[in-house]
């Protein structure tokens, strides 16, 4: 119906002048709080993105291999660790063309191949400090139940529980978890942070792509020292992969983040109760704060020697306990303020 020119105009009714009221609201509130809107809309859209790269980071961690543990026996040292310390043992292996996943995963615990790398890796209970102490491989020890042989025969004739068994009854320590460690994994880790850069004894830097570190970490002929240069350079080689993976321009790069723990999955396998929300724990710690501090070092040793043909390392056993002993209760500190050590040398006096 049309109404008269002279009509008054009708009354909104009290619904449509509300309706209104709150269009008209609405944008200037907006208006009025445009840092807050915009800060709204970003933490909705972090949320959804950090949401997506949780779940693809969990996939990549699920990703990584597991082989059955059972450390657990009669007369174990007891865990003198705090609550949430750990001791890890971290072997290095060189299987080359052997496929060392599906041999730790076979029934027979025999892996035919000797470690190359033994290291013991403390964090500490706080997460602010660890300790990474290797042990050679032609350490002379006594393996139970197969009589004195050199170390790395641990993990050929028994795989990781036989190694786990001499290294806690050599050094009287309880060690939480196995990390194997495929030194092929090292070349995607490498090439995964653009490359490494050492420092050498000239004075200079040396840059090495992942086919170039493993090299690096493998050579033992050529070298000095031997077996003893040898771990100074897979030292040296991981103190560097750790500052560059773990400094707050990478770990704060989820695609970087993300591609290296892929990596994970080629380079390491696991024991099986090295649960993904352990690994996601400790994960998270380091793309928080960082590594922390890292102190490397080589075990007690008296010198090399012969056992028949073979060429041995002596441990200096006792040494060697009350180094891990205080390590492992968090005291090593105080136990530097009366002891010297074999650290690792400065990177530009690494052979």
């Amino acid at each position: 119906m049309e109404l008269p020119p002279d009509a008054p105009a009708q009354e909104p009714t009290e619904n449509a002048d509300q309706t209104k009221r709150h269009r008209a609201a609405v944008p200037g509130w907006v208006r009025r709080h445009k840092a807050l809107t915009v800060l709204c809309l970003l933490a909705l859209v972090l949320t959804i993105g950090v949401g997506s790269w949780v779940y693809v980071l969990n996939s990549k961690i699920d990703d990584i291999p597991r082989f059955d543990a059972d450390f657990d026996r009669d007369d174990r040292p007891s865990r003198s660790q705090p609550e949430e310390a750990l001791n890890v043992l971290l072997v290095g292996v060189d299987a080359r063309d052997d496929n060392i996943r599906e041999l730790l995963t076979d029934s027979d615990p025999a892996t035919g191949i000797r470690s190359d790398t033994m290291m013991i890796w403390h964090l500490s209970e706080d997460h602010q400090s660890s300790q990474v102490v290797s042990f050679p491989r032609d350490s002379w020890v006594d393996i139970p139940g197969q009589g004195e042989d050199k170390l790395n025969a641990a993990f050929s004739l028994g795989g990781p529980e036989l190694l786990v068994h001499t290294l806690e009854d050599t050094l009287d320590i309880y060690i939480d978890h196995v990390a194997v460690v495929d030194f092929e994994g090292f070349r995607g880790i490498t090439d995964t942070l653009g490359g490494v850069d050492l420092e050498t004894a000239e004075g200079g830097k040396e840059h090495f792509d992942g086919k170039e570190a493993l090299e690096y970490v493998r050579e033992r002929y050529s070298l000095p020292g031997g077996d003893f240069d040898r771990i100074d350079r897979q030292q040296n080689f991981l103190r560097r992969v750790l500052f560059d993976a773990t400094r707050s321009g990478t770990r704060m790069n989820p695609v970087t983040v993300t591609n290296l723990i892929g990596d994970l999955g080629k380079l390491l396998i696991l024991d099986d109760d090295f649960t993904n929300n352990k690994i996601r724990y400790l994960g998270l710690d380091v793309v928080t704060q960082g590594a922390g501090d890292v102190d490397w070092m080589t075990a007690f040793n008296d010198g090399t020697g012969y056992e028949g043909a073979a060429s041995v390392v002596y441990l200096n056993i006792e040494k060697s306990r009350e180094l891990m002993a205080a390590i492992s209760r968090d005291k090593f500190d105080e136990y530097l303020e009366d002891n010297t050590i074999d650290r690792l040398p400065k990177p530009e006096d690494v052979n």
